[in-house]
């Protein structure tokens, strides 16, 4: 393994000296789907406080671990040697101690949890479990889990976190030790119902951002001092009517960042003065596109901004810059001297690539990534003006020239709303000779599709198909009238939107109507078989993986629905079997297979907790009974979605021959 090549260029030379990715104009080879879809040789990189360590996670033991690297003897210690469960983050306590987080990517999705808290010093020493894992989930179970939130100034041994130990549904503050795992409550006056604290330069509680399910209202709380009860300043339900979301504090609490939609439809940056209860200057915000995530059913997914501040550690209060999801992952840097060093930067990396790091480490990681590129890892010395390559690569197997860019495109749908979306295509088109195209929905359906590499876009586009990915009405990050015009519309306007963008390929040449297929997983999955239910003439085949088949059955077994509070805010906005019974009958594709023409690759994991197997079941019977051709997938132990590497790579085999034989003239 190799760490660290020579010294790639100084800045002010580099553009001449690296190279840029062409885009080939010949097709390129088969890539086998096992080279696609080979798990991620690092992520999570991270310098330590003193820029002397990285922190990686790699894959040992089919498992993602914790590896230290020392930049000066360049060499590595892997610090863990989980077999049964992967290390999703890891954070820096110290120059010495980290602590990391775990869960169970094989029959979890990605990044969920099991609880587990770790701290361990950087040789591998002193490992100490802070918070147990669980071992196994149940339905009825109320989940625990334990989240690093920022060290104690002044001390070596303590770490404040948040957990849920009191109450199931609310974070709470503690001081713990990351030696002996000992904690003590701090946030005893909690609002309740919290998801997210925001401290002060001294480490207090000063404001929380709460969500009360069962209620169905989100609300701000906020307090003076350590002594003052908190008051609720602001409060929003599912409408989403004058949304004020707490984002972060000045050193001293008295001024706050906020996001807020309040005289626009789009999220943006506010200043806000919590003691008037005020919402201050607009610091940033774009028109189309939200600066931070709305939160409807949680954490961001795809589109949570940030805002970057400058200072020290005394006080961090001048803002610097903003990052958020637009068409591309954008950075506006609101200090001149700054923005200028990043367009030296990106001067000097790969043509097109989005570099990423840390204006205030004189000494600073460079992530540099892009559609065509699973990124890799730079060290920039803003003194010397130097840029070295780590060696460190996302995918080092993956050749950039031979992947295909992805372009962002719009269209309107049937009732005028402007849709969104990205458009890949296969080296084999040239205008004037359309070519097969797959419809693409993502999952969610409150998610969205991202510009960047993306493996599974790469894989049919290598195999000569364009892709599609719609960010069809509900996609978050486009706006409150967007997302709120995604209720009650499952199986109606949001596959709408789907349909649109596919014929507006087709008008503007990139499509052959003769040859389209559609693919999804989740809501995606739910979204494909809606598609060849509503135009059953238009689509050669579908894959459903692991998707929503009946309206009545998700509602009726989707745990978060039946045992959580989300089952009030799911009725709400995807509606409810009693009330909107016609609209579940009509929308529930597993309920109209003899509408559907083309044959269907269905793909289940017996342990999903999202989309249960009994979804699978009735589609599978319902297109026995109806006589139509399909084909089945089943694995007793995955759940909402492939993880072990045998049945990734059987399922995308079975998908690539599955296409190929149902596409005309790629046989």
């Amino acid at each position: 393994m190799v760490f660290f090549r020579s010294v790639v260029a100084t800045l002010l030379l580099a553009s001449a000296t690296v190279a840029t990715f062409d885009v080939p104009a010949q097709p390129s080879p088969t890539i086998p789907v096992e080279t696609l879809f080979r798990k991620s040789e690092y992520r999570g990189v991270t310098f330590s406080p003193d820029q002397k360590f990285m922190a990686a996670l790699v894959p040992v033991n089919s498992r993602f671990n914790l590896m230290v690297i020392d930049l000066e003897k360049r060499a590595a210690t892997r610090v863990t040697n989980f077999d049964k469960a992967d290390v999703l983050s890891v954070s820096w306590v110290s120059n010495q101690r980290l602590v990391f987080t775990t869960g169970d990517e094989q029959q979890f999705a990605a990044n969920a949890g099991d609880g587990g808290l770790f701290a361990v010093d950087r040789d591998g020493r002193n490992s100490k479990v802070l918070v147990d894992p669980v071992t196994a989930r149940t339905n009825q179970a109320a989940f625990r889990q334990t989240s690093y939130l920022r060290r104690i100034k002044g001390s070596d041994d303590e770490i404040l976190v948040s957990a849920n130990d009191r109450v199931a549904d609310s974070q709470d503050i503690y001081r713990m030790n990351m030696f002996t795992g000992r904690k003590s409550l701090v946030s005893f006056d909690s609002p309740g119902f919290v998801q997210r604290w925001l401290l002060d330069g001294a480490g207090t509680a000063r404001a929380a951002l709460s969500r009360d399910d069962k209620a169905g209202r989100h609300f701000f709380s906020y307090r003076s001092d350590e002594k003052s009860p908190y008051r609720v300043l602001r409060e929003w339900d599912y409408q989403l009517k004058d949304v004020v979301i707490p984002v972060s504090m000045n050193t001293d609490g008295k001024q706050m960042v906020v996001a807020s939609n309040i005289g626009r439809d789009t999220v943006a940056f506010f200043n806000f003065d919590p003691e008037a209860n005020k919402l201050g200057a607009l610091i940033y915000g774009d028109p189309r596109y939200d600066m931070y995530s709305l939160g409807l059913i949680g954490a961001p997914l795809g589109e949570g901004g940030a805002i970057v501040r400058g200072g020290n550690e005394e006080d961090f209060s001048r803002i610097i810059g903003v990052r958020y999801s637009a068409d591309k992952p954008k950075t506006v840097w609101l200090d001149e001297a700054i923005a200028k060093t990043q367009a030296t930067l990106d001067a000097a990396l790969p043509a097109g690539n989005v570099n990423t790091w840390n204006p205030h480490q004189r000494r600073t990681l460079v992530f540099s990534r892009s559609d065509v590129d699973p990124g890799r890892y730079y060290i920039f010395d803003q003194d010397k003006r130097t840029i070295e390559d780590t060696g460190l690569a996302v995918r080092r197997w993956i050749d950039p020239k031979q992947m295909r860019p992805m372009q962002y495109v719009s269209w309107t749908a049937p009732d005028g709303m402007k849709i969104g979306g990205y458009l890949t295509l296969p080296a084999s088109y040239k205008p004037g000779n359309p070519v097969p195209l797959v419809l693409h929905p993502h999952g969610g359906p409150w998610s969205k599709d991202n510009w960047g590499f993306n493996p599974e876009v790469q894989f049919l586009a290598n195999r000569g198909f364009a892709v599609l990915q719609p960010n069809f009405r509900g996609s978050t990050g486009y706006g409150t009238t967007h997302l709120k015009a995604s209720y009650k519309q499952w199986g109606d306007a949001m596959i709408d939107d789907m349909i649109a963008g596919v014929e507006w390929a087709i008008k503007e040449g990139f499509a052959d109507r003769n040859r389209l297929g559609v693919y999804g997983a989740s809501y995606g999955g739910y979204s494909t078989l809606m598609a060849l239910v509503k135009r059953p003439d238009m689509f050669k085949w579908g894959v459903n993986y692991v998707g929503v088949t009946d309206m009545f059955v998700h509602q009726d077994t989707q745990p978060a629905q039946r045992y959580g509070d989300f089952g009030r805010l799911a009725k709400l906005i995807n509606g409810d079997q009693t009330t909107d019974r016609e609209m579940f009958e009509r929308t529930s594709p597993a309920r109209h297979v003899n509408r559907i023409k083309a044959p269907v690759f269905h793909a289940y994991g017996g342990v999903d907790r999202n989309v249960d197997i009994e979804n699978g079941r009735v589609i599978r019977s319902a297109f026995d009974k109806a006589g139509k051709e399909q084909e089945w997938m089943f694995v007793a132990d995955e759940a909402h979605g492939y993880r072990l590497d045998k049945n990734v790579a059987e399922f995308y085999n079975r998908f690539d021959a599955f296409i190929k034989k149902h596409t005309p003239g790629m046989q």
